[in-house]
């Protein structure tokens, strides 16, 4: 059974003034919304919230009856997966240190909110789609549901040497007071694993002898990750575009190995197992990405190298050329129960992936109709070093790169009011934080440090 409030348009209630026909007519009309069935209320608010958070907020906001009989988003810490933003990105304003601009890449909607939280916080990232601040003065972490406004806390950026990398090899637990703090420029993309209590927030790293950090709200430090298997190319150094889907925390090495934290370990650090350990059948320069479309999870594969038609094994008809070097991109759907990857002929119609190792993004093109259909768009990292703008899988063609003004120009700096959304998601998937004179800082706003 389907229900349609018009909130809107409610007839007023007849006065005595009024004819007793029109009396009559209006009485019939006329409806007690906020005195409407609990069962009812709880059925609308739970279709609402299954469609957008922010439809639920709206519908919760109607009236105090309503709020009553339905879950409050802002309760617990912060991080419940059922009022987690998903489709909402974050887009900079120029000229406004706090505000921002959140944008609905399913529906279009946006909204402008200025976050007082950025006065003393900087943002790092986002996470299954609520943002990662770090506090400016302790460096402690936080995360934040840039719709409900609900904040959770998480310990200050240290390792907790307790749990070292010597404890992880040989199985000591050698103690020590020194917890070095955790350089905020290493932290690669971030996720939420839900399959814990309380939830643990994943931190992916850019280079190091770790890959992850782990936390949950209470802890007192962060605590390094570690795989226990080994990879064919050697031990794993590096991960990133994390994703959480169905409640756990995925991420991908460049080769293109899917991981995740096993929450059933019995060992005091956090366990990274191979979800898929395969690399390619290609020797060959090779970057992955996981992208969230739909409650489904995507891989995208995008390799460079003449290794492609020397006996690589590829169709010829998959590989084009940019600069004269074989390149080939490839989509897969990750069947996670199944454990193998399902070739798919593109990242589907009226859609549109903007690929980073920090986050992904799947845009609509139906609201978006300036983002190319059934298209990936690289990160601006890596349209500077060479590489193409976008490649559209329709007609297998590519498109320059972006001419991203200079890092000295104020126009760098991307924002919601004058760059297109196409340009603001190339920067924003791929971002690097730098810590300066005890500020948070990503690539936009180191050009003015002293």
């Amino acid at each position: 059974m389907e229900y349609y409030i018009f909130l809107n348009k409610m007839t007023p209630q007849p006065t005595e003034s009024q004819p007793v026909a029109k009396r009559t007519r209006a009485a019939t009309k006329w409806r007690e919304w906020k005195n409407l069935p609990t069962d009812l209320v709880e059925d609308i608010a739970g279709r609402l919230l299954n469609f957008d958070v922010a439809e639920y907020l709206c519908f919760r906001a109607t009236c105090k009856p309503w709020r009553d009989c339905t879950d409050n988003p802002r309760m617990g810490d912060g991080m419940d997966a059922r009022f987690r933003p998903r489709n909402w990105i974050v887009l900079n304003r120029c000229g406004a240190r706090t505000g921002r601009t959140l944008v609905n890449i399913a529906t279009g909607a946006r909204t402008s909110i200025d976050f007082h939280e950025l006065f003393t916080h900087h943002q790092l990232g986002t996470a299954d789609g609520l943002l990662v601040l770090a506090n400016k003065a302790t460096d402690h972490i936080c995360l934040l549901n840039p719709l409900t406004r609900a904040f959770g806390g998480f310990p200050p950026l240290r390792i907790d040497r307790a749990v070292n990398m010597s404890s992880m090899i040989c199985g000591s637990s050698s103690s020590s007071s020194s917890r070095p703090p955790l350089d905020p420029s290493k932290i690669n993309g971030a996720g939420i694993d839900d399959s814990t209590s309380p939830r643990t927030l994943v931190l992916c790293l850019r280079a190091g002898w770790c890959p992850i950090v782990c936390a949950k709200p209470g802890d007192n430090n962060w605590v390094y990750g570690c795989a226990t298997e080994m990879r064919p190319a050697g031990i794993v150094t590096r991960v990133q575009s994390p994703v959480t889907i169905g409640g756990r925390c995925y991420f991908t090495t460049v080769a293109g190995a899917i991981m995740t934290v096993d929450p059933s370990s019995p060992a005091r650090w956090p366990v990274m197992t191979f979800l898929l350990n395969e690399d390619p059948p290609v020797n060959a320069k090779i970057s992955s990405f996981l992208v969230r479309s739909q409650g489904r999870m995507l891989m995208v594969r995008y390799m460079v190298g003449f290794n492609l038609v020397d006996g690589g094994g590829y169709d010829e008809t998959k590989i084009f050329k940019w600069h004269g070097r074989p390149c080939c991109m490839e989509v897969f759907e990750v069947d996670i129960a199944g454990r193998r990857l399902v070739p798919q002929s593109g990242v589907g119609d009226n859609k549109a992936a903007f690929l980073g190792a920090t986050h992904t993004v799947m845009v609509s093109t139906k609201k978006f109709p300036k983002i190319a259909d059934n298209s990936v768009y690289l990160n601006c990292f890596l349209q500077r070093r060479g590489h193409f703008g976008a490649y559209h899988f329709g007609d297998r063609t590519t498109t320059p790169p972006k001419d991203f003004p200079a890092r000295g120009s104020r126009r760098y700096f991307p924002c919601a009011c004058h760059w297109e959304l196409e340009d603001c998601l190339v920067r924003n998937v791929e971002k690097r934080y730098y810590k300066e004179n005890y500020l948070y800082m990503d690539d936009d706003m180191r050009q003015d440090a002293p």
